[in-house]
């Protein structure tokens, strides 16, 4: 694994999953039944085909969030705004995006479990890389293409959008 800044608030995990952990966790989800994906408009959900077009897996397991934690927080900022870095969201997101979809410019929304843990920063895992498109592009700045076992770690009000 090896860390590349590409920003002060963006950085890459390079080999973060092997190839087999990719397509693990691509079989996995292959078992579940996804949903299109929603926009969070003033905190409620809400469907916006002209912002965001993709589909979405919800997954609750804290035994993953807990793995993936463990093998990243040497690469995590340790602190943010006086929180102290603790885990992840164990609320884990697999989306999925067919030829022509995309997510629109948008800011990411922070996770508030409570008044004292919130999320700062997208933990953007790339599963795979073997199609066309797909960068995700951060505004005023420059493109990340996916790359398989990848992840791309960034500070959520950056605007970025995933591209068609």
């Amino acid at each position: 694994m090896e860390k590349t800044e590409l920003h002060p608030q963006i950085f890459l995990i390079e080999d973060f999953l092997t190839e087999t952990e990719c397509d693990h966790y691509i079989s996995l989800s292959q078992e579940k039944v996804f949903e299109e994906a929603k926009i969070n408009v003033f905190g409620r959900q809400q469907m916006n085909k002209g912002v965001r077009n993709n589909d979405r897996l919800m997954i609750f397991d804290t035994t993953i969030a807990e793995e993936l934690f463990k093998r990243a927080a040497v690469f995590l900022p340790q602190e943010h705004d006086g929180y102290q870095i603790l885990n992840f969201n164990e609320m884990l997101r697999v989306y999925k995006y067919a030829p022509g979809q995309q997510f629109k410019m948008h800011r990411d929304g922070s996770y508030i479990r409570n008044e004292n843990e919130k999320s700062f920063y997208t933990f953007m895992i790339y599963l795979n890389d073997n199609f066309e498109g797909g960068e995700t592009e951060f505004e005023n700045l420059f493109t990340v293409a996916p790359k398989k076992g990848t992840v791309l770690v960034f500070h959520h009000p950056l605007k970025h959008e995933g591209k068609p």
